[in-house]
């Protein structure tokens, strides 16, 4: 029986050996396939795609009959009124501009070199006339990774030539109250900074990013937020908050906002209205539509329908003065069409041909009367600016603002602007 128990015992404890021996086999085989997967991912990372050509075929004729030399070059030359349809300017200003990104654009040294100004017309092509960058890449005899990295180095190196220059905030209260005095001379609204407004820049899904872009509207999209004075130049942008923020959040959560309410924008003290006999000291404001908080320095609608005369007065005036950031938004999509579409490309690019579009338009409102003829906005009591008929569908606004904490200081200022505006300031 005691021998019978041994043998038992001895059976066991080499079936237990076994078994440990075939488990840490195991894991090292599991280990060592884990090991040769990494190394085979790390090695496929760092292996270039192998390409079968330099250049594919069919753009070996680039330099001979790519768009840029068979119809820019000419058209340049011999066509003015078709050379600002496709860059939306003449071309002086084309010149102007190319100078300025000659200083900062390193065209790299390869065997048929691709020049600033071919990458220049590459880039203003995608931005004007909305096309895809394969479009693009066949109308100019490139490959499609090629003129996707032309788009990305052009569009930061416009923002990087042009803001300095055309997108500046207003440094000081001079300059605010410049803007003021102009709000007032043009659209008879006094203390205005200018016209707040929002808009979605829709975009391809990110990847990974869940709903953080998926807006009220069922896309993906970027908020470009902007503050545009009497002119239609875009005095402040941000661009980047996520298409979900549509709420009317977008504004409360933005640096923007931030600045506004810490007085980090240093606009003018209060002061009174020029020319109203109430000589109280009333402050300076921005006005917006009901996607905005009222505030001490935010000027919204009254809300509802049923509203008194008085009330219905101020909505049509602030609605006037407002009108601005909508014919701003508007004259930049209808020239930069590449907003109008579903943009394919990451968020990162998304901002920097947002912020291109931004530049570009500000420097040819100053730099080129043609870009924006006096019949191409709207008129006082009408809405037939000539970019309304060009554009099918404008930009989507966001939504508007669940914000009902107004303040009694707020609406006792509303009120009695609205009052100032139906008596002292009606318009005749």
């Amino acid at each position: 029986f005691l021998v019978l128990n041994m043998e038992y015992i001895f059976l066991v404890l080499n079936m237990e050996y076994i078994f440990l021996v075939l488990n840490m086999e195991c894991e090292l085989a599991a280990l060592t396939t884990l090991l040769l997967l990494k190394r085979i991912k790390t090695t496929n990372k760092k292996k270039r795609r192998q390409r079968r050509w330099k250049v594919r075929y069919i753009n070996r004729d680039r330099q001979t009959k790519g768009f840029y030399i068979s119809t820019f070059l000419p058209m340049k030359i011999r066509d003015p009124s078709q050379f600002f349809k496709y860059t939306r300017m003449d071309v002086s200003t084309f010149t102007l501009l190319l100078n300025r990104l000659r200083r900062i654009v390193q065209v790299r040294k390869m065997n048929k070199p691709i020049s600033v100004e071919e990458r220049l017309v590459v880039t203003l092509h995608y931005l004007s006339q909305g096309s895809s960058m394969q479009t693009v890449a066949w109308k100019f005899k490139m490959g499609k990774s090629t003129v996707h990295c032309i788009i990305k180095e052009m569009c930061q190196a416009i923002f990087d030539v042009l803001h300095n220059d055309y997108l500046q905030p207003p440094r000081n209260e001079e300059e605010w109250l410049s803007i003021a005095t102009s709000f007032e001379n043009t659209w008879n609204f006094p203390h205005c900074l200018g016209a707040l407004d929002g808009k979605h820049i829709n975009m391809r899904a990110p990847n990974n990013s869940g709903s953080l872009y998926f807006n009220y509207k069922k896309n993906f999209s970027l908020v470009l937020l902007a503050l545009c004075d009497s002119q239609y130049l875009f005095k402040i942008v941000e661009i980047g908050a996520f298409g979900s923020s549509s709420d009317g959040g977008v504004f409360q959560e933005s640096e923007f906002c931030e600045k506004l309410q810490t007085d980090q924008l240093r606009i003018p003290r209060d002061a009174p209205i020029q020319g109203y006999s109430n000589q109280q000291d009333f402050p300076y404001f921005l006005v917006a539509d009901a996607a905005f908080p009222l505030g001490q320095h935010i000027m919204r609608p009254y809300p509802g329908h049923l509203l008194t005369e008085e009330k219905e007065n101020f909505n049509k005036r602030l609605s006037r003065a407002r009108r601005v950031v909508e014919n701003g938004f508007g004259i930049l999509a209808a020239r930069w069409r590449i907003l109008l579409q579903t943009i394919n490309a990451d968020p990162n690019l998304v901002e920097a041909i947002t912020k291109a579009c931004v530049c570009l338009h500000n420097f040819l409102r100053v730099s080129s009367p043609a870009y924006c003829p006096p019949d191409y906005v709207d008129r006082v009591g009408d809405d037939n600016g000539a970019w309304r008929r060009e554009l099918s569908q404008p930009l989507s606004s966001i939504g508007t603002s669940t914000h009902r904490n107004s303040t009694h200081r707020a609406l006792q200022l509303r009120d009695q602007l609205a009052f100032y505006l139906n008596g002292e300031g009606v318009m005749h």
